[in-house]
């Protein structure tokens, strides 16, 4: 799917966050202490993840007008987003199986990417100005966080 310019370093961050998702279900199937891959979900939003959220709610949801904020391609995010957020909190603090915790993220975290790539992101494109869009470019610019952090226990190789 072709991308607009404006959005193109959202989508790249897609790209890592699915990288992410690689990274955690080659930990799960290699026997990795579920402890240290949660630690390592945890740092990834904390340092990526809600920073994106952010920029999204803030530079896109932000522009949109109360009517078109109630498009579900929008609710849906916004909606995923607060999900991330409890399955987050519960990671932290597990109650329940971790495993089943973190299956669970890693299902949510490629189901939203699909859906912002292929319901969200067109559905801004279509409904946000030109202005808008250069706006909203320039403060990607600005906000966009490049996957250069490091983790120093990589359980995934």
């Amino acid at each position: 799917m072709k991308r607009s310019e404006h959005l193109k370093k959202l989508s790249w961050e897609h790209h890592d966050a699915l990288k992410f998702a690689r990274r955690i279900n080659k930990g799960m199937s290699n026997g990795t202490d579920p402890e240290q891959i949660a630690r390592y979900v945890v740092f990834i939003v904390d340092t990526l993840l809600q920073p994106h959220f952010d920029l999204e709610e803030q530079s896109l949801i932000g522009r949109l007008d109360t009517a078109q904020a109630q498009d579900i391609a929008v609710t849906q995010v916004i909606e995923d987003h607060q999900k991330f957020i409890r399955l987050v909190d519960a990671i932290r603090e597990p109650a329940d199986d971790l495993k089943s915790l973190l299956e669970s993220f890693v299902d949510l975290l490629k189901q939203h990417v699909k859906w912002e790539e292929q319901r969200f992101f067109p559905y801004c494109e279509k409904t946000l100005s030109p202005q808008d869009l250069e706006q909203i470019s320039r403060e990607l610019d600005q906000g966009h966080i490049p996957d250069s952090v490091t983790w120093d226990e990589p359980f995934w190789n």
